[in-house]
């Protein structure tokens, strides 16, 4: 019993994280999901893996420039694009909001993944 009283602060701080968007170090977040065990079907493990692959997303999109496009890419397809096209497309359009000047730079991005994930470019 107080076992499990123990797990359920750190699956509410995981669940807090994940929806709030709070930077969790890398070490933490490693620690987390430990905790959370090798079951990959747990509601908390789906959580932090989700956050992860947002913030991987995230961290791309915001890299991404015309000189580095090519290094980027490789990158972007190692994701999990299909679980995260929500993600990616979202991702993309706050970026390209917040920097139209790289608008070509976005559209170039958005036509390279179109060939392999022609859905992405049908939700965006």
């Amino acid at each position: 019993s107080e076992a499990q009283e123990a797990k359920v602060p750190s699956t509410r701080k995981a669940s807090a994280a994940a929806r709030g968007g709070v930077y969790i170090p890398p070490f933490k977040l490693a620690q987390m999901m430990k905790e959370v065990g090798p079951d990959k079907q747990s509601e908390s493990y789906q959580r932090l893996a989700w956050d992860a692959l947002r913030k991987s997303i995230n961290g791309l999109v915001n890299k991404v420039n015309k000189g580095n496009l090519k290094e980027i890419l490789p990158e972007i397809f190692g994701e999990n694009l299909v679980r995260g096209k929500g993600l990616f497309v979202r991702s993309l359009m706050k970026s390209q909001m917040a920097s139209p000047a790289f608008t070509n730079v976005y559209a170039s991005l958005v036509a390279v993944i179109n060939t392999k994930f022609p859905e992405i470019g049908e939700l965006l």
